[in-house]
């Protein structure tokens, strides 16, 4: 038997093989890391310092005996920082074992950390906890918080999620700790519980810090919701005794870096007749993974203004990002304001805190990412980019799971959510270091989503007739606390205690309808009645509700600013448990 002579077979194997040699010899450069971090004065090992390749996302953070390994580039620079000490840049030069000494920042040493429901300092927090401020943070076209903070804390990884370039992005602090529940971290901006999804409702530029709380002895404070760790946003306020009218802008382009390199008509028919094969073909020469790009932007603007006097202060801002993505048809608007004021009452007795913000954000989606860049890819290069004399898109017969990727941008797939907030805060100083705060939160938020499949592409004739859906969730959200703090100096020890009572209440509603069938795609979603199939199952809604109580003890103890020990106990009430087992 005659074995036949592939010359693609060959070719790819070379490629193979060639890919393989460099892809070796990329990694024969790398070196692995290992040294040992203490404290300059005292030689005290550094539990849970940063180390970051400069310029990535590769890092680590030392173990309880100050340790750490790192597999990096040979002549890499890294990064190493923690809160209270001075960062320091060191060039490896292909050194491998590292002795290094961090010298303490006294400014930071001094500096107010938001650790959830407790402030402090470095000197007072005992967990791993990382701060970013706003002189630190990703400077440039920034579409969500996050990308903000990428790449700045070491454990701490921010991808997109979904294969949508206008997407949101998604957040690990403590990797996976959950197969059936969420794996996002708890989210408190100014104090006020939230998701992902309302950390949009707040433009990157009205951030002041992030303070991420990893660890049990932190996070421990928010019980089982802080199981996936702990963002805390402190958001931009006003201050006494200065007035400022401020604006800040940028814009960027977008373009694809790198693409397939994809067979032309004539390569892909020559590949056939090779293989044997018969494809269908329509006599055109397209290249489907470049038809469906276009330069896209990013402009981000923010104008904002504030002022005060001796006792009182106030802060608004309102701004729009608006992302045109790199595939047709795949957009994003998101508009944003906030509000704060403070005023202090009866020689700084009582002061009361208020703040307001919100969020429109509009998006159109690409309809699953993976089918559409699937279909792209691996399309017939040999069908037209247009439609047929028919009006339609042409689809391969042959195909199963692809269809005509110029078909699939037409899919109507919209998104929109509003989020509006309202807090307010009461502190009164009943005598020096003991306070008392009262802290309410009101939390509106509608999701809006929107589908039309057209009845002229695979997808919408599958269904009988294209497909149109409209889901709307809605949800409102309660809270308040009561919380007193307790502040005791006695020679070099240091008492910080707190008490807490915190009761929640969410109530979500939503409806869900389907209808197949259409005629025409003029109307899109908005006539649902225009369909003439509704199956079991298209018409749904739901209403839910369940309420929280919490108490919540705190002791912090540090004795002359080295030692210190926390103890935090904590105990949910649930509506959601039954009734003996809340």
């Amino acid at each position: 038997m005659k074995r036949r002579y592939s010359p693609f077979r060959e070719k790819s194997l070379f490629i193979f093989l060639a890919g393989l040699f460099l892809s070796l010899s990329a990694f024969a450069q790398n070196v692995t890391v290992k040294g040992v971090i203490k404290d300059s004065q005292f030689g005290d090992p550094v539990i849970g310092a940063s180390i970051l390749q400069k310029g990535t996302t590769n890092g680590t953070i030392t173990d309880f005996d100050g340790n750490f390994s790192l597999e990096v580039p040979a002549d890499a620079e890294i990064v190493i920082s923690y809160i209270g000490y001075i960062t320091q840049t060191i060039s490896l030069n292909g050194e491998t074992n590292l002795n290094i000494l961090l010298h303490e920042d006294v400014e930071a040493l001094d500096e107010v950390i938001v650790v959830g429901y407790a402030t402090g300092s470095k000197r007072t927090v005992s967990g791993a906890v990382e701060r970013i401020k706003k002189e630190d943070m990703n400077q440039g076209v920034i579409t969500n918080p996050l990308e903000s903070i990428k790449g700045k804390v070491a454990g701490v990884v921010i991808t997109k999620s979904g294969g949508d370039p206008t997407g949101d992005a998604m957040i690990r602090v403590r990797g996976t700790t959950s197969l059936s529940g969420g794996n996002d971290p708890l989210v408190i901006i100014d104090g006020i519980f939230g998701d992902m999804s309302m950390l949009n409702a707040i433009s990157p530029s009205d951030i002041e810090s992030f303070t991420i709380l990893k660890d049990a002895s932190e996070t421990a404070q928010y019980g089982s919701r802080g199981a996936s760790g702990v963002i805390v946003v402190s958001t931009i306020k006003g201050k006494s005794g200065v007035k400022s009218v401020s604006y800040d802008g940028s814009f960027g382009v977008s373009t694809v870096f790198k693409n397939l390199e994809m067979l032309s008509a004539a390569e892909y028919r020559a590949a056939a007749k090779a293989a044997g094969a018969v494809p269908q073909d329509l006599g055109g020469n397209s290249n489907f993974i470049e038809a469906i790009q276009r330069t896209g932007y990013v402009q981000n603007h923010r104008v904002a203004f504030s002022g005060g006097m001796e006792d009182s202060n106030y802060r608004a801002s309102i701004g729009v990002i608006d992302q045109k993505g790199i595939i047709k048809n795949n957009n994003m608007r998101n508009y944003t304001a906030k509000l704060d004021a403070y005023q202090s009452m009866f020689n700084n007795k009582l002061r009361f805190e208020f703040g307001m913000f919100g969020s429109m954000k509009q998006q159109d989606k690409i309809n699953d990412p993976q089918r559409t860049f699937q279909s792209a890819a691996a399309f017939n290069p040999t069908f037209p980019l247009g439609r047929n004399a028919q009006g339609e898109w042409d689809d391969d017969s042959r195909a199963v799971d692809i269809e005509h990727p110029m078909g699939r941008l037409d899919i109507k797939d919209y998104e929109q959510n509003a989020y509006i907030n309202v807090h307010g805060k009461l502190t009164w100083n009943i005598m020096e270091g003991l306070n008392l705060n009262a802290f309410g939160s009101y939390t509106y938020n509608v999701k809006e989503e929107r589908l039309f499949i057209p009845i002229d592409i695979k997808s919408g004739r599958i269904q009988g007739g294209g497909h149109a859906q409209r889901k709307d969730n809605k949800q409102d959200i309660l809270m308040g606390n009561m919380q007193l703090n307790y502040t005791k100096y006695v020679g070099k020890n240091r008492f910080d205690g707190l008490v807490l009572m915190e009761a929640q209440q969410y109530h979500y509603t939503g409806f869900a309808s389907n209808a197949r069938g259409f005629q025409t795609n003029y109307f899109g979603y908005n006539n649902l009645e225009g369909g003439g199939t509704v199956r079991y199952g298209d018409v749904s809604s739901f209403e839910n509700k369940n309420r929280l109580l919490s108490y919540m003890g705190r002791l912090n103890y540090v004795y002359n600013d080295r030692y210190i020990a926390t103890v935090n106990l904590r105990t949910d009430g649930s509506s959601k448990l039954g009734m003996n087992d809340k």
